[in-house]
């Protein structure tokens, strides 16, 4: 039997011995029933103190606790908060860090100098989107670096950054059945939208066809997938490479033609 074991079985065997004792004594000298109670208790709380056990528990117990609840590895606990630096910041639009599901996490407006904090996020791959555009992906490890990005996401292991784009065009090829003034414009998927005006005056010779072909072109677009739209009504998609130029053929028949606040 260990130090620790006899103590114990000691503090029982006295404490025991002390309630014979107290109980012989109530049986020959009857005292009232409030005194002994009260006798009884004193005696039982002076044979439970043990400074020495108590001080022993109390260190293995705040032990324990501690081995519980600390960390096995602090430093690659998580989670981690990612900087994320975008070169060409749109005020009010939003950043969007996406599960491996598509589901948002945490949204953040980046500030006027393009800079925005995502997270904090488990150790794991997410996918960035811009509005409801997707830009790109990236890895972040146990050891809180960023690894194995994609699209238009790159990074030095500690930071991540969008890559500033180079600007497209599209080239709207509009075929039209009456003269008129048209408004026409391309929607991308995040709701932002591009104008432009079509006039063709009255008197004006179609072709051999009887119809008038028009061009438009809008410039300046992210890279992205766009619909072309009259009235609200979609005309037909294209997809805009960076610094490249797409072409999307319409045709106008079935509106009638209208000022340019018609779209």
């Amino acid at each position: 039997m260990n130090r620790e074991s006899a103590q114990l079985a000691l503090a029982g065997a006295m404490i025991g011995v002390l309630a014979l004792s107290a109980t012989v004594f109530a049986q020959l000298h009857p005292p009232e029933l409030e005194e002994t109670t009260a006798v009884l208790a004193a005696v039982l709380e002076t044979a439970a103190r043990n400074p020495e056990e108590e001080n022993w528990s109390n260190r293995e117990a705040v032990a324990v606790m501690a081995e519980i609840e600390a960390p096995k590895d602090a430093s690659t606990a998580g989670p981690f908060s990612v900087a994320l630096r975008v070169p060409d910041p749109i005020p009010g639009e939003k950043l969007f860090v996406c599960d491996i599901l598509g589901c948002p996490l945490d949204g953040i407006e980046p500030d006027w100098d393009g800079d925005a904090v995502l997270g904090p996020f488990a150790p794991g791959c997410y996918s960035v989107q811009r509005g409801q555009t997707e830009v790109g992906s990236f890895c972040l490890q146990s050891n809180a670096s960023i690894s194995e990005t994609s699209g238009r996401l790159w990074t030095d292991g500690e930071l991540l950054y969008l890559e500033r784009y180079s600007p497209g065009t599209v080239r709207l090829i509009i075929t039209l059945v009456k003269p008129g003034y048209y408004a026409v414009g391309l929607c991308d998927r995040d709701g932002r939208t591009w104008r432009g005006d079509l006039y063709v005056a009255e008197g004006t010779e179609p072709d051999a066809d009887g119809i008038w072909v028009q061009t438009l072109e809008l410039q300046g677009l992210p890279p992205g997938r766009y619909t072309a739209i009259r009235q609200n009504q979609p005309l037909g998609q294209v997809e805009v490479q960076s610094g490249e130029t797409a072409e999307l053929e319409i045709k106008i028949d079935n509106l009638k033609a209208g000022n340019t606040s018609d779209n």
